[in-house]
């Protein structure tokens, strides 16, 4: 008994000794003793960016994009879809954006018909199908009472091809952002479809305003 008793205390003032020992620093950035070596996977060592790297067969540790990818900043046609997009969500940027913003596409067939396709899918519930407001939303606000959300034509027949685009990255009053439900390519289209709506500024590309297409 008396044995057991002295092997129990003697693992135990072991113990102690090897964690007092643990916690003690020489160094203050020392992290101290470990149980497990830096070349294990508890604390596996890292590459600086241009190391050599014997685990890659050319030897590099920063590797190139995989063939076939496409890089996150670009979508399928190869535009710039503006991560992150240079104008701030600040007042002055938006009045930055409404003159100097431009659409960096072509006026085709194709965009004309796509921007249409996802106007109508996104847009013309507020807006209408020719932007006049009138969309089937209005009427639920109207049988609410509610009528301070309704939108004007003047919102977007009015407004430039840059100030449709910022808004539809941040959003608006009561309109939200559609930056997460359509690439920049695809609102691009819509602003090119919206413009063909009328209003005085459905022609802004002959604008002398120096142009900004963010390409």
């Amino acid at each position: 008994m008396k044995m057991k008793t002295f092997n129990i205390s003697l693992i135990t003032i072991a113990a102690a000794a090897l964690l007092l020992t643990s916690c003690q620093k020489k160094d203050k950035n020392s992290p101290g003793y470990e149980f497990m070596g830096k070349f294990d996977m508890y604390r596996s060592p890292a590459y600086k960016a241009y190391e050599n790297n014997p685990y890659f067969s050319n030897g590099l540790t920063m590797q190139g994009h995989v063939d076939g990818t496409i890089p996150h900043s670009f979508d399928r046609e190869k535009m710039v879809n503006y991560m992150p997009f240079p104008y701030a969500n600040t007042p002055a940027a938006r009045d930055s954006a409404k003159l100097y913003l431009r659409n960096p596409l072509q006026k085709t067939e194709d965009n004309l018909k796509m921007g249409e396709y996802n106007y109508n899918i996104y847009c013309a519930a507020c807006h209408g199908k020719k932007g006049d407001g009138d969309g089937p939303v209005v009427g639920l606000l109207e049988k609410r009472n509610n009528m301070q959300l309704k939108p004007t034509p003047e919102q977007l027949k009015t407004a430039t091809e840059g100030q449709i685009f910022y808004t539809t990255q941040y959003g608006k009053n009561n309109m939200g952002p559609y930056a997460a439900q359509l690439s920049a390519h695809e609102r691009w289209q819509v602003v090119m479809y919206v413009q063909t709506l009328g209003g005085a500024a459905a022609d802004s590309s002959a604008s002398s305003t120096p142009k900004d297409t963010l390409k």
